[in-house]
C-alpha cells in the first residue's frame, strides 16, 4: 500500500488531534453537564437540558468520534504505524472501537429516548424510572469514556509497550 508523504502525514496528524480533542472535550462536557441538572426545577428546563445534551452527543461528539476513527484508520493503513505493531496502538484501537460501537448502538439511542421522555413528560420525567436509570447510565458512561480517552491520549504521548513482535 502506498505510504503518505511527510506533508500528508502532518495534515493527517492535525486532523486526528483536532477531532480527538473535540471528542474528548464533548465527553468531558457531558460528564460535567449533570451538575447543572441538579438545579432544574421546571419541565421546560429539563427538556432544554436534554436537548442540549442530545445536540452535543449527536451533532458534535459523534462526528468527532467517527472522524477520529477514520483518521486513525488512515494512519494505520498509510503510514508505518500499522494496526498491531505496538501495544499502545492496540489499546487505542480497543478503546476507540468499544466507545464508538457502544455509543452507536446503546448510548446514542438512550440519549434520544431520554430527550423524547423529557419532551413528553417534562417535570414528571424526574419520576420516570427509565429516565432516572438512563441519566445514571449517561453520567457513568461519560465519566468512564473521559477516563478511557484521557488514557488513550496518555499512551499516545508516552507510547508504552512498543514493538510487539
Amino acid at each position: 500500500m502506498k505510504k503518505m508523504t511527510p506533508s500528508q502525514q502532518k495534515f493527517l496528524k492535525f486532523l486526528h488531534l483536532v477531532t480527538a480533542g473535540l471528542w474528548l472535550s464533548c465527553v468531558f462536557i457531558l460528564a460535567m453537564l449533570p451538575i447543572i441538572a441538579m438545579r432544574l426545577s421546571s419541565g421546560d428546563e429539563i427538556y432544554l437540558y436534554n436537548l442540549v445534551y442530545h445536540f452535543i452527543d449527536m451533532f458534535i461528539l459523534t462526528p468527532a468520534a467517527v472522524l477520529t476513527l477514520c483518521t486513525g484508520l488512515c494512519y494505520s493503513l498509510f503510514t508505518h504505524w500499522g494496526f498491531i505493531r505496538h501495544g499502545w496502538l492496540i489499546y487505542k484501537w480497543i478503546v476507540t472501537l468499544t466507545i464508538v460501537v457502544t455509543g452507536t448502538f446503546y448510548l446514542g439511542p438512550l440519549v434520544s429516548d431520554l430527550l423524547d421522555i423529557a419532551n413528553t413528560e417534562r417535570i414528571a420525567a424526574l419520576q420516570n424510572p427509565y429516565y432516572i436509570q438512563g441519566q445514571t447510565i449517561g453520567i457513568a458512561a461519560s465519566i468512564l469514556n473521559t477516563i478511557l480517552l484521557l488514557a488513550a491520549v496518555l499512551v499516545s504521548v508516552y507510547k508504552p509497550w512498543k514493538n510487539l513482535k
